[in-house]
C-alpha cells in the first residue's frame, strides 16, 4: 500500500465529524531449553536475538491466575488429568490443546489440574482470552496478552518490556516471546482461544487471526522445555503439522453418564438413579448445563429431579453452541422473574453482564447503577445499598451464574464475570426484548469510559477502556461520536503526520481492527449507514490497512473494493484515487499483477480528475511499480520520471522522489545491477559494459537513498518504515557493488542489518520479506548457509500465510540460485509465469542456466541432467 495508506482523506475528514495463585512445589528449576542469541528457526517461526538465560538460577515466578468459571470438583475427568500429567512429564510434548464446545468444562479441567500440580519450581502464567472479548465480529486481539507475557517472561533483564513497548510486528513479538518462554521450564495456559480464530463458517475455520499468538504457538511447538496448554472451541489448524508429535490436540469428551450422575448428586439433586441418568443423557453430558440445571433444581425445587420438566429441552439443538445451556438459563430467568424483589435484582444483574463481552469492572457496573434509571433494566438496582447488592451477587454465585472477576485497576472496583454462554444469552434477550434499554445502557457505558479515561493514554493497556468505549458507543447507535471523538481523536491522536499513534508508536494493529470492526455489520462488507459516506469510506480504508498489516490480505480486499466503489459512485475523486492505488498495491502483494496494473492506471485517472497535485504524483509511482513487477521496464521508467518531475514542481527543495515512492524508484534502478550480481561468476559473467552501467546505477541509488534520509529527518522525522526502506536500498547497493567489484561485505552488512531491524520495528509484516531475502544472500556469501536458509524459511512462512505469491517466487528463486536447488527453480518458474511476474524472468533464466551448467559439469557426460 502507499505511503499515505493509513491517512484519512484530508479534505473530507476535516468536514466529517478461581484460586488466586497456583500451588507450586518447592525447589528451584535450573534454566533449560535456552535459545541461542542470533536467531533460530522453530517450526517456521524465526526466534530472533533472544537474550541468553540469566547466568544465575532464578527463583520461579508465579502469575496470579486469570482463569474464572472453575468448578469446585471435577467428575469423570481422570483420563484427561492423566494426559496432562503425562504431557508435563514428557520433554517431547510442548503444546497440548483441548477442543470442546463452550461449557464442556475445559477451563475447570486445566485450572483445577494446574492448581493442584507440583510444578517443581517451574514458572507459571495463564491468560483467558475471554477477557479480550468474545464477539466473533469484534476481531479480538492477542496484543494485550503478548505484551503482558513479554513483561512477565522478560522481567529479569528488562528485555520483555523493551519488546512489548516497541512497534515491531505482532509476529516478531510472538516469536521473541516464544524464545523467552523457552529459556526455562514453565507452564503456560491459554484459555478460550476461539475469539482469535476464524469461526466454523469460514473457509479457514480454526486458523488463528492473530500473528503474535500464531508465532508463539508455532515457536513453542518446536522448542519448549515446559508445556503450553490451550483450550478452545475450534481445532488450531496452525499447529496441524505438530499434532502427531510435539503438539497433540485432544477432544474433551462429554461427561459420561456415571460422572454426570455423580455431579448431580454432589449438587444435591434427588431422585431415582434412572431419572438422573436420563437427565444426563438428555443434555448430552454437557458439563455447564448439568451444573446449572442441578443447581437450579436444588435451589428452586428442593433438588427434586422430577421437576426437571420446568426446563424444556425438546427444542434445544445439541449441535449448536449453547443449545441445552440456553434452555437452562431460560429456566433460571423465569424462576428469578417470579421471585419478587430478590429475584428481580438478581435478574437485573445478569442482564447488566449481558452488556459486556468480557468481565465487567466495578466502575462500569457503578455507572449503570446510578440515576437516572434505565427503564426495564436498572429499576431494581437504583439506590440499592452495598449489602443488598452483595447478597444478590452471592446468591447468583451460589447458582453458578456469575463469579468475581480478576479485573483490577484504580477506580475500577470489584468486577463480576459470567460464563460467555450466560453473557451471550442475556445479551440476546435484552437486545431483542428491550432494544431501548440496550441502547441506553451501552450509551451510559460509553459516556463512563469516555469521561473516566485519560484523554490520550500512552500504553496499549491504557487504551483498552477507549477501545471498549468504541464498542459500547456503536451498540448505543452513537457511531460518529465513537468514530471521531474516541477512535480518531483519542486512540489514533489524529490522522496527520503526527497521528495514528496506536499503530505507529504501539503497533496495535489488532486492537485497532477490533475497534474498527464495531462499525461494520458484518465485517468487512458494510459500514453502518448511520455514518456519512465520507466516514464510511475512511473506515473501509482503516479496516483494509489493518487487515493488510496483520497479514490478513485476502480479507483486506473486500473493504478496499467497497471503499473504492463508494468513493467513485459519489465522484469523490481524491478518495477514489487513494482507494484504487491501495487496491493495486494489495493486488500486487496477492500476486494478481495484471489487476494491479489495471487498477493503478485507474488510480492515475482518478487522481487527475481530483486535481490533487500530490495524488497525481504518488499514483504515478504506484502505476510505475506495477509495470516494473510485470517486467515492463520502459513504461515504469517513464512514469517514475514523470512523477519525479511533478515532485520537483511541488517541493523544489526536495526535487527527487523520497519515502516509499523513492524506494520503489530505486528498486527499478537497482534491477540490472541485481541481475548482474546474481549471475554465476559475478562481474566476469556479466560483461564489462553491464558492470560499468551497474556501477553508475549503484552510485545514483546510494546518493538518492542518502539524500532521502537527510530530507525526511529534516522535514518531520520519517516513520520507522521509511528509514528501514532507505537503509535496505543502501544495503542492496553495497551488496551488489561488493559482488561486482570483489570487495568486502562489511558496509553491506551494516546497512542490511539496520534495514531488517527497522522493518521488524515498523510492525508491517508484509514488507519484512524484502529485508530477509537480501540478508539471506549476504549470509550465504559470508559463508553461513544455515543462517541464509533460516531467513529464507522465515520469508516463506510470512509469504505463505499472506498469501504473497511474488515473495514465494522470490524465495524459490533464491533457493535455486544460492543452493543449486532445481526443484526450487521449477517452483519459481511456475509462480513467475502464473502470476505474470515478468520482472524476475531474466534472473530466473540466469539461475536455470547456472544450475544446469553445474549439473552438467558434475555429471561429466556433457548432457543436461
Amino acid at each position: 500500500m502507499s505511503d499515505r495508506e493509513n491517512q484519512a482523506p484530508a479534505k473530507t475528514e476535516a468536514t466529517a465529524s478461581g484460586a488466586s495463585a497456583v500451588a507450586q512445589g518447592g525447589g528451584v528449576a535450573a534454566a533449560s531449553g535456552a535459545v541461542a542469541a542470533g536467531g533460530d528457526i522453530y517450526g517456521g517461526v524465526h526466534i530472533h536475538n533472544v537474550p541468553p538465560p540469566p547466568p544465575a538460577i532464578a527463583p520461579p515466578k508465579v502469575a496470579p491466575t486469570r482463569l474464572t468459571h472453575v468448578a469446585e470438583d471435577l467428575f469423570g475427568r481422570e483420563t484427561d488429568l492423566a494426559k496432562l500429567d503425562a504431557a508435563w512429564a514428557d520433554p517431547n510434548l510442548h503444546v497440548a490443546t483441548f477442543v470442546a464446545w463452550g461449557g464442556a468444562g475445559k477451563t475447570s479441567l486445566v485450572a483445577k489440574w494446574a492448581a493442584g500440580k507440583d510444578l517443581g519450581g517451574a514458572d507459571y502464567f495463564d491468560w483467558s482470552f475471554y477477557s479480550q472479548g468474545t464477539r466473533e465480529e469484534g476481531s479480538a486481539s492477542g496484543e494485550p496478552f503478548v505484551a503482558a507475557a513479554l513483561r512477565f517472561f522478560g522481567e529479569v533483564d528488562g528485555e520483555g518490556e523493551k519488546i512489548a513497548s516497541s512497534t515491531m510486528s505482532g509476529w516478531d513479538k510472538g516469536a521473541k516471546l516464544a524464545g523467552l518462554v523457552a529459556r526455562r521450564k514453565a507452564l503456560v495456559i491459554l484459555d478460550g482461544l476461539e475469539p482469535l480464530q476464524y469461526p466454523p463458517s469460514s473457509p479457514v475455520a480454526g486458523q488463528l487471526k492473530d500473528p503474535g499468538v500464531t508465532a508463539l504457538l508455532r515457536g513453542l511447538a518446536a522448542q519448549n522445555p515446559g508445556l503450553c496448554v490451550v483450550t478452545t472451541r475450534e481445532g488450531v489448524t496452525d499447529l496441524a503439522a505438530f499434532h502427531g508429535g510435539t503438539a497433540p490436540e485432544w477432544s474433551l469428551e462429554r461427561l459420561g453418564t456415571a460422572a454426570g450422575v455423580a455431579l448431580l448428586e454432589k449438587l444435591q439433586v434427588r431422585g431415582k438413579r434412572s431419572e438422573l441418568e436420563t437427565l444426563v443423557e438428555d443434555v448430552a453430558g454437557h458439563a455447564l448445563t448439568i451444573n446449572l440445571l442441578g443447581t437450579f433444581l436444588a435451589k428452586a425445587h428442593g433438588g427434586d429431579v422430577r421437576r426437571r420438566d420446568r426446563v424444556k429441552f425438546e427444542k434445544a439443538d445439541a449441535k449448536v453452541q449453547g443449545g441445552h445451556a440456553f434452555r437452562t438459563i431460560a429456566a433460571y430467568e423465569n424462576w428469578l422473574g417470579g421471585e419478587q424483589v430478590e429475584g428481580s435484582r438478581q435478574l437485573a444483574i445478569l442482564r447488566l453482564l449481558g452488556l459486556f463481552d468480557r468481565p465487567a469492572d466495578g466502575g462500569c457496573l457503578d455507572a449503570l447503577r446510578k440515576e437516572p434509571v434505565i427503564p426495564g433494566l436498572t429499576d431494581e438496582l437504583i439506590g440499592l445499598d452495598e449489602e443488598d447488592w452483595n447478597l444478590a451477587v452471592s446468591a447468583l454465585a451460589e447458582c453458578r451464574l456469575l463469579s468475581p472477576s480478576p479485573v483490577s485497576g484504580e477506580g475500577r472496583g470489584e468486577g463480576l464475570d459470567a460464563h460467555p454462554l450466560i453473557r451471550e444469552y442475556f445479551a440476546r434477550r435484552l437486545r431483542e426484548t428491550n432494544p431501548e434499554a440496550w441502547r441506553a445502557a451501552h450509551g451510559r457505558l460509553f459516556e463512563h469510559l469516555r469521561d473516566s479515561t485519560p484523554n490520550q493514554p500512552a500504553t496499549l493497556e491504557g487504551l483498552q477502556p477507549l477501545y471498549q468505549a468504541v464498542a459500547h458507543g456503536c451498540h448505543a447507535g452513537r457511531y460518529e461520536e465513537a468514530r471521531a471523538g474516541i477512535y480518531r481523536d483519542r486512540i489514533l491522536r489524529g490522522t496527520g503526520d503526527d497521528g495514528f499513534y496506536s499503530t505507529k508508536k504501539l503497533g496495535a494493529f489488532g486492537a485497532d481492527l477490533g475497534a474498527v470492526a464495531c462499525f461494520f455489520d458484518p465485517p468487512w462488507r458494510r459500514v453502518s449507514p448511520a455514518l456519512t459516506e465520507a466516514a464510511q469510506a475512511w473506515l473501509l480504508n482503516e479496516a483494509a490497512y489493518r487487515l493488510r498489516a496483520l497479514g490478513r490480505l485476502t480479507e483486506a480486499l473486500e473493504p478496499m473494493r467497497a471503499g473504492l466503489e463508494l468513493a467513485s459512485r459519489s465522484e469523490g475523486w481524491a478518495n477514489a484515487s487513494w482507494g484504487a492505488s491501495n487496491l493495486s498495491e494489495l493486488e500486487l502483494t496477492l500476486g494478481d499483477v495484471p489487476a494491479a496494473v489495471r487498477d493503478a492506471e485507474q488510480s492515475v485517472t482518478f487522481a487527475d480528475r481530483s486535481g490533487d497535485a500530490g495524488q497525481r504524483m504518488i499514483n504515478r509511482t504506484t502505476h510505475a511499480d506495477a509495470w516494473h513487477q510485470a517486467g515492463r521496464r520502459a513504461e515504469a521508467l517513464a512514469l517514475f520520471r514523470e512523477a519525479e518531475g511533478m515532485q520537483a514542481e511541488r517541493q523544489p527543495a526536495y526535487p527527487r522522489l523520497y519515502s516509499l515512492r523513492g524506494f520503489r524508484y530505486c528498486d527499478l534502478l537497482l534491477a540490472e545491477a541485481e541481475r548482474a550480481a546474481g549471475r554465476e561468476g559475478g562481474a566476469g559473467a556479466a560483461g564489462a559494459a553491464i558492470v560499468s552501467e551497474s556501477r553508475e546505477a549503484l552510485r545514483e541509488v546510494e546518493e538518492r537513498a542518502t539524500e532521502a534520509i537527510e530530507w525526511e529527518t529534516k522535514m518531520h522525522g520519517a516513520p520507522i518504515l521509511d528509514f528501514a526502506l532507505h537503509h535496505l536500498t543502501l544495503g542492496r547497493a553495497a551488496l551488489y557493488g561488493a559482488i561486482l567489484s570483489g570487495t568486502g561485505l562489511a558496509a553491506a552488512r551494516a546497512e542490511i542489518e539496520s534495514a531488517v531491524d527497522g522493518l521488524r520495528s515498523a510492525g508491517d509484516l508484509p514488507r519484512l520479506p524484502w529485508g530477509l531475502l537480501t540478508r539471506a544472500w549476504l549470509l550465504f556469501l559470508e559463508g553461513d548457509p544455515a543462517a541464509a536458509r533460516a531467513d529464507l524459511d522465515e520469508a516463506q512462512e510470512i509469504a505463505a500465510r499472506g498469501p504473497m505469491p511474488l515473495f514465494l517466487a522470490d524465495v524459490a528463486l533464491y533457493r535455486g540460485r544460492l543452493f543449486g536447488d532445481r526443484a526450487a527453480l521449477v517452483e519459481a518458474r511456475r509462480l513467475i509465469e502464473r502470476h505474470g511476474y515478468g520482472r524476475r524472468l531474466g534472473e530466473l533464466a540466469d539461475a536455470e542456466a547456472s544450475s544446469w551448467l553445474r549439473l552438467r559439469s558434475a555429471d561429466g557426460s556433457g548432457a543436461v541432467v
